[in-house]
């Protein structure tokens, strides 16, 4: 009856263990694009991921999927951050603003982006119930993206 008694009180512990362990990793912003991820670590301050400011040092460790929920402008440059897939926007699901663009080298450079498919994924942000802004600059556009967000002001050049 003992015996019985423990074996009980091990398989509710490692239950609960495993529970807590299936919560942790829900909340984790776990990235599918390194590149995305790496521009995340180096420009997230406070409430945006800015292509102005950097960090000091990037940011380490876990990154949690409530504090970029937070953030209320996104804004990368794919002539530095290489993304090839913006699928990760979907962690900033609060955002007000995303703007993504590949910056010219030098004035007068209108080179675009040759990432063909970067841009699949945009469909996640029209999740986004807070975007008012969305800007796109010298990026391979294959799809009507004014019509696909109406209630936003969409930026395209």
């Amino acid at each position: 009856m003992m015996k019985k008694r423990r074996i009980q009180m091990i398989i509710i512990i490692l239950v609960t263990i495993c529970l807590y362990i299936v919560y942790i990793m829900n909340n984790i912003a776990f990235f599918k694009d390194k590149e995305f991820e790496r521009a995340v670590r180096e420009t997230l301050i406070s409430s945006r991921v800015s292509m102005v400011d950097r960090r000091e040092k990037a940011l380490g460790g876990i990154i949690w999927k409530r504090d970029l929920e937070r953030v209320q402008s996104v804004s990368i440059n794919f002539r530095e951050y290489k993304v090839k897939n913006i699928e990760d926007i979907k962690y900033f699901k609060n955002t007000k603003t995303v703007w993504f663009s590949y910056i010219s080298a030098y004035d007068g450079d209108n080179s675009i982006y040759e990432e063909e498919y970067v841009l699949d994924n945009i469909y996640l942000i029209k999740k986004f119930k807070y975007l008012e802004d969305l800007h796109l600059y010298h990026l391979k556009i294959n799809e009507d993206i004014e019509a696909m967000f109406p209630n936003v002001d969409v930026f395209i050049e």
